[in-house]
């Protein structure tokens, strides 16, 4: 007898990832919150805002170079390394999309920056109010660029990681969100306005090519087909 290759039901099937209607309203939601806080940002700086931003941006200068790490998280760069290392795991549905989210919460916040055009910490404040840590950010402030690009890598990923570590990555985002306030680079509705934008590009993608059920315990891996002798 030869060797027959007995064809196996994958454990990954395609209505394993199902688009969710729902997923809309978290896309019109995002947008529709980081529209409206723009409006806030631009009409005046509550106090509020003033005194958490006054409080984390002077905190201990210890913190500066842990954050600077996870900062790096927000940025471009980031986009194309997590998505290969999505890739490296063969992962390929996975790579697709948080190369897409993160690219298209960078581009979406960098077009709100230019209608928008509010200032940075810098501007807002002057500098005898402001601590800069790194180098003194320039250009346009809401919003945060880093915040959109962690938030759209982070919601990209989540429906496709385990149950029990699913909501962790969320911290990914929170971090960076305190980092650029911290380094004096953003105000807190900046960071705000930021993840409401990635959380929204991050769903966008899931609505257009489905994703795993919130509710299932992880994201089904695909097992190549075994062969047995006949």
């Amino acid at each position: 007898m030869t060797d027959a290759t007995v064809g196996a039901k994958s454990s990954h099937p395609t209505k394993a990832y199902k688009r969710h209607p729902r997923d809309a309203f978290i896309v019109v939601g995002g947008l529709a919150l980081a529209a409206a806080l723009s409006v806030f940002r631009l009409e005046n700086i509550s106090t509020v805002e003033r005194t958490v931003s006054h409080t984390i941006n002077h905190l201990s200068s210890d913190l500066n170079p842990p954050l600077e790490v996870v900062m790096l998280l927000g940025t471009l760069l980031a986009v194309p390394i997590v998505a290969a290392i999505a890739l490296a795991f063969r992962r390929v549905r996975l790579s697709a999309v948080l190369l897409v989210s993160g690219l298209l919460a960078y581009g979406v916040a960098k077009i709100a920056k230019q209608s928008v055009r509010a200032g940075r910490p810098l501007d807002v404040f002057g500098k005898g109010e402001v601590i800069v840590r790194g180098a003194a950010q320039i250009g346009l402030g809401y919003p945060s660029g880093h915040s959109a690009v962690s938030a759209a890598l982070a919601f990209g990923l989540l429906p496709y990681l385990p149950a029990r570590y699913r909501w962790w990555i969320l911290l990914v985002p929170l971090i960076v969100g305190f980092a650029r306030v911290y380094v004096g680079a953003h105000l807190p509705l900046d960071i705000v306005g930021g993840w409401a934008i990635g959380i929204a590009c991050a769903f966008a993608v899931h609505l257009a090519v489905g994703r795993p059920d919130l509710r299932a315990e992880s994201d089904p891996v695909p097992q190549r087909p075994r062969t047995t002798k006949l």
